[in-house]
């Protein structure tokens, strides 16, 4: 090997010839791609993963694979950070060299790369992703993946792919769209391509839109990881609320985002290895832990605790109480303004988060149907010194009598009410009485909460909106908003199954 470039040295690797056939448990040893049965072709590659080709043929599966071990380049530089464009042009123009079309590039493709290139780096383990051809949009008719790690540059990785038959197969092959990432985790880099062939018959999944990027995983941890990475390491706190559940999370959004760190979510099982990951990749100075240990267990607190030089619990003996205490610790110098909303539901106060964290504001829980505000919350208004009240919802969730409590606590100079019909439109709402300008918005949808709570965290420390919206459609009033706002760069938090083309092309709602 003397005198060989490192890289291409790496990217030859010793073939396995000739290929041999191994049975995946439970599908049987037929060879090829016969009926619903499952082989693997396995070859020695270099440091990359050979193609997993997937064929949808009379309503059965059959997966086609060239599983690769091998070296994999240890030191990489940091990728461009237009790796994907790269990749994207070089595919189509050795397509184009041979008189074949190019593909084109698919938002929900790209998400199922970059969530899994993301999965890999966390696990920090080169592999196929198993479910990949059932996360990818419906419709196929073939669909395939190309995976590396620890190439030095998108132009790199693409001529490794290329060098060997099986990912070139995938590149030159009959497909019609396709999804890449190109990412670098903690000094090492990631590739994933997905191809998919959508025919005539099928609608194939719109075209990425330009500006429009998706934060997401496989699982609600792995999306709130998925948004964690857009942090630098080094972040002064990381908040750690539960993601079984909504309320402890709302007041810990914003209060994150007035520190300058994430929001990861845990089951109250255990941590995650993916989220254990995350942390040791941001190295923070404290880690807070929000709820009581009914919520999150000593042994979730036990295991944080080795991932930081300090810890503390933010919880207190209801979701109320657990709102003032991170409030309360997360704004030591006060506030002037602060946001109130009803710790019993979750779609206005996720809207809220945001803009408050954009304004370095907390977000207060309250019993909203109660007589008045309860003493506690009193207190906190006066120790914060507030000036000025927002309350996000309408009279159904936040009553009347509630807001004229708030008005009438000393020092307040003014309360507003900001709701509509539904949450979509209070969302509108807060946002557009929060923003003059915003380069940069944030979606989740409106039926859940685990994509938008860390979502709204990185929303409200990058000074950007967070809309809740419908799966597959924009409020026209939200699209009005993004117009008079001059967003060019649109975040879709969660997966295509969440936020669907139809949010990403930014279609209206009928």
């Amino acid at each position: 090997m003397a005198g060989l470039n490192p890289q291409r040295a790496a990217s030859l690797g010793t073939p396995c010839a000739p290929f041999w056939v191994r049975p995946v448990p439970g599908r049987g040893d037929y060879t090829r791609a016969e009926g619903s049965r499952s082989v693997h072709f396995v070859g020695k590659t270099g440091g990359f993963r050979a193609r997993r080709t997937v064929v949808r043929a009379l309503g059965m599966f059959a997966i086609v694979g060239v599983l690769a071990s091998g070296l994999a380049f240890s030191s990489p530089t940091p990728a461009a950070a237009s790796g994907e464009g790269t990749i994207l042009s070089l595919v189509n123009n050795a397509r184009a060299a041979e008189g074949l079309g190019p593909l084109k590039l698919d938002s929900s493709l790209s998400s199922v790369s970059s969530a899994w290139a993301k999965q890999m780096a966390a696990n920090g383990v080169m592999a196929h992703n198993p479910k990949y051809s059932s996360q990818i949009k419906s419709g196929w008719t073939r669909a395939a993946e190309n995976v590396a790690r620890g190439w030095t540059s998108p132009t790199a990785v693409h001529d490794a792919w290329m060098d060997s038959s099986g990912h070139r197969a995938n590149i030159m092959g009959d497909y019609t769209h396709i999804g890449i990432s190109f990412l670098t985790i903690n000094g090492t880099t990631w590739a994933v391509q997905n191809f998919a062939k959508y025919g005539k018959s099928v609608p194939a999944p719109a075209v990425a839109p330009s500006g429009v990027e998706r934060l997401s995983g496989a699982d609600r941890y792995s999306t709130a990881v998925a948004i964690s990475q857009e942090y630098k390491p080094g972040v002064d706190v990381i908040y750690v609320a539960t993601g079984d559940n909504y309320p402890d999370a709302l007041s810990a959004a914003p209060a994150a985002a007035m520190q300058g760190g994430p929001l990861l979510l845990t089951p109250p099982t255990g941590l995650p290895t993916v989220v254990k990951n995350e942390i040791k990749r941001l190295k923070p100075a404290l880690i807070v832990v929000v709820g009581g240990e009914g919520v999150l267990s000593k042994s979730i607190y036990s295991q944080l605790s080795k991932l930081a030089p300090k810890i503390r619990r933010d919880g207190g003996a209801s979701r109320y109480e657990t709102s003032r205490i991170v409030v309360q610790r997360a704004f030591p110098q006060g506030a002037d303004t602060a946001f109130f909303a009803t710790g019993a539901n979750y779609p206005d106060a996720l809207s809220a988060s945001a803009a408050a964290g954009s304004t370095e504001s907390p977000v207060i829980l309250i019993d909203g149907k109660a007589k008045g505000i309860d003493s506690a919350t009193a207190k906190l208004i006066d120790r914060l010194d507030i000036s000025d009240i927002m309350i996000a919802g309408g009279t159904g969730v936040v009553s009347s009598k509630v807001m004229k409590a708030l008005d009438a606590q000393p020092g307040i100079d003014s309360t507003t009410r900001y709701s509509g019909s539904d949450r979509y439109a209070t969302s509108q709402a807060i946002n557009s009485a929060s923003f003059d300008t915003a380069p940069r918005a944030f979606f989740a949808v409106g039926t859940g909460y685990a994509d938008a709570l860390a979502g709204a965290a990185l929303a409200g420390n990058t000074s950007a909106p967070l809309y809740v919206v419908p799966g597959n459609c924009v409020p026209k009033s939200v699209v009005g908003n993004l117009k008079d706002f001059d967003t060019s760069n649109r975040v879709l938090l969660g997966g295509t199954g969440a936020l669907g083309n139809g949010v990403a092309n930014m279609t209206p709602c009928r």
